[in-house]
C-alpha cells in the first residue's frame, strides 16, 4: 500500500493543521512544537511508512490499535489524521530517566501501555484537540 501524499497534505490543511510540509515522497505534519508525524512512500512507492521523526516507532500502511481482551480498532491513514485532530488518537511518549525513548500513537479507548513499563519509565500522553 502506498499513501496518497497530496491527499494527506490537502486533508491536513483542511483540518486546520498549522504546519504541513510535503515533497514528492513525504508529508510532515507538525502536531506539537518539534513533534512531526511523517508519512512516507518508500522503496520506489511499493511500501509506506508512518512515524514520528527522530523516534523508532513506525507503522506501514493503515493502523490497528489493540487493547485488552482482543479488542481493536482499525483506522485508515486519513482516519488517523482526523482522529488526532478530534482527540480520539493521542500521542504517547515514553521517557526513561528524562530521555525520550519513543513516541507513538494510541487510541484513547484502547490505551494499554502501562504493562510494558520498566524501571525509570514515564509515559506522557498528549491530545491535540
Amino acid at each position: 500500500m502506498i499513501y496518497d501524499l497530496p491527499l494527506i497534505a490537502e486533508f491536513c490543511n483542511e483540518l486546520g493543521y498549522e504546519k504541513v510540509e510535503s515533497s514528492s515522497d513525504t508529508v510532515e505534519v507538525e502536531l506539537f512544537k518539534n513533534v512531526k508525524l511523517v508519512f512516507q512512500n518508500i522503496d520506489n512507492c511499493t511500501d509506506s511508512l508512518m512515524g514520528f521523526s527522530n523516534t523508532p516507532w513506525h507503522n506501514h500502511g493503515d493502523i490497528m490499535f489493540s487493547g485488552q481482551e482482543g479488542r481493536y480498532i482499525e483506522m485508515t491513514y486519513l482516519d488517523v489524521v482526523s482522529g488526532i485532530k478530534e482527540g480520539k488518537v493521542l500521542v504517547c511518549e515514553l521517557h526513561n530517566n528524562d530521555v525520550l525513548k519513543d513516541r507513538y500513537l494510541v487510541h484513547k479507548d484502547l490505551v494499554d501501555e502501562f504493562k510494558y513499563m520498566e524501571s525509570g519509565d514515564e509515559i506522557r500522553v498528549r491530545q491535540i484537540a
